[in-house]
C-alpha cells in the first residue's frame, strides 16, 4: 500500500493516469506509427519466436502486442494504474491473450523479476520519466540473460526540434495551466548516442545500432540527427 500511495504522489504518474484514455488513438497517429516503425526496425528479421520480453513502461500495451505478434511471450509493466487497466482491457485481436500479461509495479527502477528472466527488454520513451536512469539501466541489466537485447528510445538532445518545444512549452506554460507540449514538464532526461552508448557500456550493455525518429516531419527528414526528437538503440547485454 504505501508504494502504491507513493505512485500516486508523483506528478509524472498522474499525468499518465489522465492521459491513459487517449494513449491508444496516439499511437494510431501518423508520426506514432512511423516512430513505432523506426524503432523496430531495429529489431530487422532478428527471429524473436519463443523468446520472453519485458515491455518496461508499457503504457497500454501498444507495443507490448506487436512483440507479442512476433512469437513473443510478454510482461508488460507500468507505474500507471489507468495505463495498466487500459491495457488489460482492451479486446482482444489477432495476437494470443496467453501472450500477454500487464502488472503494475511503482517503478521499473527496482523489477520484481529473477536475475536473468528475460530474452528482451523494451524500454520505449520512459527513461526521461525516471530520476534514476541509470539504475533503472541497471536493473534492465540485471533481469536479461547473457546475449540477451534491449531495444529503448530516449529524447534526442541534439534535436532542433525538441529545443523549440521546449521553448514553446516555457513560453505557454507563463500564460496557461495546459502549456503547449506539456509532457515536458516531466520529460527531464535527454541525450546523445555517443553519451547514452557510454552509459550503456557502464552497465554491461553494447550497443549494436541506433537511428532517430519521433517527429511529425517526413522520414527523410525525421532519420536526421538535428530533427529526431527521439534515439532508438538496440544494445544486448555483453557479458
Amino acid at each position: 500500500m504505501a508504494a502504491m500511495a507513493e505512485t500516486r504522489d508523483r506528478p509524472e504518474i498522474r499525468f499518465h493516469d489522465e492521459i491513459s484514455s487517449g494513449w491508444e488513438t496516439l499511437h494510431r497517429s501518423r508520426t506514432f506509427k512511423a516512430r513505432t516503425a523506426a524503432m523496430f526496425g531495429l529489431l530487422g528479421n532478428t527471429d524473436l519466436n519463443g523468446q520472453r520480453w519485458l515491455d518496461a513502461g508499457c503504457g497500454t500495451g501498444t507495443l507490448s502486442r506487436l512483440l507479442a505478434a512476433r512469437g513473443c511471450d510478454v510482461t508488460g509493466v507500468d507505474a500507471s494504474a489507468e495505463m495498466i487497466a487500459v491495457a488489460r482491457g482492451r479486446p482482444a485481436d489477432s495476437t494470443p491473450a496467453e501472450r500477454l500479461a500487464f502488472r503494475q509495479i511503482p517503478t521499473i527502477a527496482s523489477l520484481p523479476f529473477a536475475d536473468r528472466s528475460f530474452d528482451g527488454v523494451l524500454c520505449a520513451s520512459v527513461l526521461e520519466y525516471v530520476p534514476d536512469a541509470p539504475q533503472c539501466l541497471a536493473q534492465i541489466h540485471r533481469v536479461l540473460r547473457p546475449g540477451g537485447l534491449l531495444l529503448v528510445s530516449i529524447p534526442n538532445r541534439g534535436s532542433l526540434l525538441r529545443r523549440g518545444y521546449k521553448l514553446a512549452y516555457a513560453a505557454s506554460s507563463r500564460l496557461s495551466a495546459r502549456p503547449l507540449f506539456r509532457y515536458l514538464a516531466f520529460s527531464k532526461f535527454d541525450t546523445s548516442p555517443a553519451a547514452m552508448q557510454a552509459m550503456l557500456r557502464q552497465h554491461g550493455l553494447a550497443m549494436l545500432d541506433s537511428s532517430f525518429a519521433g517527429s511529425p516531419l517526413p522520414p527523410a527528414l525525421d532519420r536526421r540527427a538535428a530533427v529526431g526528437t527521439l534515439i532508438n538503440i538496440l544494445a544486448r547485454r555483453d557479458d
